[in-house]
Parts: structure tokens; sequence; C-alpha cells
């Protein structure tokens, strides 16, 4: 069994960054992600959206942004493997058994968790034909707009993630037709204008997808219900994003239990756990009635204080401080 001081579990922005401060404060750790890339929900849900609220940064696309910090991340060589969810976490005689894919697989000293809100899943739509042409013209997030170019597009939801998307492939398709289950859109009125203003889109409330229709290669046309007149209509359509929310799945360890508020992890004022010698930091976190900003910035700050937490954890002599990395000769 492979052994080190730190596991961090979770390669989202926050655990990329704590990747990184672990290598500054000369800790070895490795990095544990479940899905195949790193990135995390800004590679799943904004690669091509622009990111404004990074301290330096004016603006930098989502897959950019992923990238980045990935490289950043490697910049000390600390361990980053993909496809390895943490399914357990067990103690054993003062160190952590980090169960991975249901198997043990590395034994540390500290843990770090990451994870974020827990596992994101789309929410369906249950339509016929959906999964017959999921990934042939049936989208749950926008990773190119190449697949939408000069097609006339559905996108189901008339909520700000919808509005959201709709705009990211504006400037390329030929029509957009935003369908809403309920009588009203909800996404913010700048959202609605900026579509509105494309001159490209159509608005239909009140109105379910009843059947995704196709070729067997990609999508041609979709049945809809107007719920008002129980009317139906056939839309052609080449392409239907479906933008109607998430399933969370919290992350949960069997062998070990936390205190949690709100379904977060609580931590102290070190972002320690109720576990000593485990610590977590940005979404998965919170401490109290304080008020999270659900932000990557502030996800960065609190995976730097966690791992300088952690260090003076492992090594009770360390300073808590770490060095400034302009002292640093990289």
């Amino acid at each position: 069994m492979e052994e080190y001081e730190l596991g961090i579990v979770g390669a989202g922005p926050t655990g990329l960054f704590a990747t990184f401060c672990a290598g500054l404060r000369e800790i070895n750790s490795i990095t544990l992600e479940g899905l195949e890339n790193t990135g995390g929900q800004v590679l799943k849900f904004y690669p091509i959206k622009d990111v404004l609220d990074i301290e330096g940064i004016p603006k930098i696309k989502g897959m950019d942004l992923a990238a980045s910090l990935l490289k950043q991340a490697e910049t000390f060589n600390n361990k980053i493997v993909t496809n390895s969810k943490v399914t357990d976490i067990k103690s054993d005689a003062g160190k952590f058994i980090l169960e991975v894919n249901g198997s043990d697989a590395y034994s540390v000293k500290a843990i770090l968790l990451c994870t974020g809100i827990g596992s994101l899943f789309p929410t369906k739509l249950n339509a016929e034909g959906e999964e017959a042409y999921a990934g042939k013209g049936v989208y749950y997030s926008v990773n190119a707009l190449e697949p939408f170019k000069n097609k006339k597009v559905a996108v189901v939801g008339g909520g700000d993630s919808g509005f959201d998307l709709a705009n990211q492939i504006s400037s390329v398709v030929d029509k957009i037709y935003i369908l809403e289950y309920g009588t009203a859109v909800k996404a913010a009125e700048r959202s609605v204008a900026d579509l509105k203003g494309t001159g490209k889109a159509e608005i239909m409330t009140d109105t379910e997808v009843k059947e995704i229709l196709g070729d067997g290669q990609t999508v041609r046309k979709i049945q809809v219900l107007n719920r008002q007149t129980n009317s139906e209509t056939t839309l052609d359509i080449s392409a239907v994003i479906v933008a109607i929310g998430h399933k969370t799945e919290t992350n949960t360890f069997k062998s070990i239990k936390f205190d949690t508020f709100a379904n977060k992890l609580e931590v102290d004022d070190n972002y320690s756990t109720s576990i000593p010698g485990i610590y977590a930091a940005g979404d998965a976190c919170t401490s109290g009635n304080r008020p999270k900003m659900g932000l990557l910035a502030v996800g960065g700050s609190e995976a730097y204080m966690a791992i300088n937490s952690i260090k003076k954890y492992l090594n009770p002599s360390a300073s808590i401080y770490g060095e400034h990395s302009t002292n640093l000769k990289l």
C-alpha cells in the first residue's frame, strides 16, 4: 500500500490549489479524483464560459482555467490520480486508510476533503427517446460550440441555467427554442433580455417535452405538449439541451462520521473537522452560521489556510506560516 503524508480528496479548483499549496509546504501528498478529468464543476458545467472573479485574471475560459489549475498543481510533482473515487476512510493506528473504488489503496497521516457539494448528476426529462439520443443530439452541458453551429436547438428549462446555456450558443445557432414547463420563465432579467436581443429565440411556456425523435444517429424532431391547451406540436430541431437542474449525491464514508451543519462538514478556524487529522476546504465545509461564499477565490484561500494547518499538524515544530512563493527559485 502506498503511503503519503496527506491525501487530498477531490481535484476541482480547491483540491488542485491545495495540491499546489501542499507542495509549497513540502508535504508529500496524493490527490484523488473520482471523475476522469480534473477541474470539477468548472470543466463540467462552464468550460466555454468566461470566469471573471479570479484575482489578477480579468477573464478566462473555464476550460483554460481548469488547465492552468492542473499545471500549477503539478509544480512540485505531487501525485494526482483520476478515476479514483474515495469510497471510505478508515482509521488505522494514528493514520488513515483511503479506500478507492471499493479497495484499500493509500495510507495517509492527514486528509483534506475538497469534495465540493458532492457528486452532481443532471436531472433528466424522462421523455421517450432521451436515453437513445444521449450524446447524439441530447446534451446536459455545453462543452463546445461546434455541435450547435447553424442548427435549431431546443433548450429545456427556463431558469438561469437554461438561459445561460442558450446565451452561450446564441452566436452560432440558427434558432433557439426555450421550453419551460411552468407558466413563466424564471431566469435573471438580463439573461432573458440578452437572449431576446439576438432575434433567434422563441420562448414557449407551459410546455412539456413528450418525445425526442431522430434517425438513429442524431435528433431530428421533438414532440411537445402545451399544458394549457393540451395540444401537441412537433418542432424540427437538431439538438436538445436539458437544463432543469442537478441531483446531488453527498459524499459519505461508512466507517467515519463527521459533525455537519446544513449538510456541510463543520470545521473550526483551522479548517479541521470533528475528526483530528481530517480537514476540509471549499464548498465541502462550513463554520456554523458564518456566511459561506461559493466562489473559486474563497475556496483557494481556504485551501491555503487548511494546508498550513495540516503542516502544523504533521510537524508541530513547523511554522503555521508558509514561505512567500516569490522567495522560491522554480
